[in-house]
């Protein structure tokens, strides 16, 4: 394991409730640090998981499969479900597909479901558009690669690397297909945040969202300005609120 992408948990002794984040496809651990903090310095646990194939070698992220990583988070569950009262996921991107899926788990202790630009529909946009929006995050004025966008990123930047990606890629379409599936069987509350800037997930994610969810309690927040894995200032601020009042509003379970 490269243990700069460990997994890190956040203790709150005081508490019996606990808030489990879930890394997409090839990112980290590292990108909930600072929402964690946020969620730690409020009163919660909060712990942050790393996925099977991530953060390790091309070779074992290419033999990942979306069956390793549900499987992997449902053994998470099990496991802090022994400690805690009360349990939420937070998944961005793919870690909320899996966090819908979890929905679903025979784990009568998750009480909610916030999903931060989960792909139920994906964006096709023109190179050009492309361009313009990842060039807002990837250069600024010197034209330096903006290292808080890549610095996400668990799996080693090599030339072979999209190579290595193919087979994992093919898994997050079927995760994508058996979650799309499973939303009418979710009886847990539900929130989400989209961006419209979003370059990889489609605001049409939405719609899919509130039709197959239409029996659970079902909130969102589009945001401006955000791309898939980079957040304003601002509007790391509005998702940090969102969540606090998420997991402040459920009812006890």
């Amino acid at each position: 394991m490269n243990y700069k992408h460990a997994p890190r948990f956040l203790e709150n002794k005081d508490s019996r409730e606990v808030i489990v984040f879930i890394h997409g496809f090839m990112g980290s651990p590292r990108q909930f640090d600072r929402i964690a903090e946020v969620a730690h310095k409020n009163g919660y646990n909060a712990q942050i998981i790393l996925l099977p194939g991530h953060g390790s070698t091309l070779k074992e992220f290419s033999s990942s499969t979306y069956r390793m990583w549900r499987s992997h988070l449902y053994s998470e569950l099990d496991r802090l479900s022994e400690s805690f009262d009360k349990i939420w996921l937070v998944g961005h991107s793919m870690g909320g597909l899996l966090a819908l899926c979890a929905g679903r788990y025979p784990c009568k202790k998750i009480s909610g479901i916030f999903l931060i630009a989960c792909p139920m529909e994906l964006t096709f946009l023109s190179k050009e558009d492309i361009r313009i929006r990842l060039a807002q995050v990837f250069l600024d004025e010197d034209h330096y690669v903006n290292k808080e966008y890549i610095g996400k990123s668990s799996i080693p930047r090599t030339h072979s690397m999209p190579f290595h990606a193919l087979a994992p890629m093919v898994e997050v379409r079927k995760l994508m297909s058996v979650t799309k599936a499973l939303l009418p069987k979710v009886r847990i509350p539900v929130e989400a945040i989209y961006s419209v800037s979003d370059e990889l997930v489609s605001i049409k994610s939405l719609k899919r969202l509130k039709s197959g969810l239409s029996h659970v309690p079902f909130k969102y927040t589009v945001l401006i300005d955000s791309l898939h894995a980079y957040f304003t200032d601002e509007e790391k601020k509005i998702i940090d609120d969102a969540l606090l009042k998420f997991v402040r509003s459920l009812p006890d379970t």
